[in-house]
């Protein structure tokens, strides 16, 4: 199951969106940072 959903992040980002992602102690907020529209949101 892991797998599959590191691919579908992986696609979002691709597609310039955004992911949450868990830490230690807070979420995380990623996209592309080369991606200007991306970063952006």
């Amino acid at each position: 199951m892991l797998k599959e959903e590191v691919t579908k992040a992986l696609k979002v980002v691709q597609d310039g969106g955004i992911i949450l992602y868990p830490t230690d102690t807070i979420w995380g907020i990623g996209c592309d940072a080369s991606n200007t529209e991306a970063v952006q949101k």
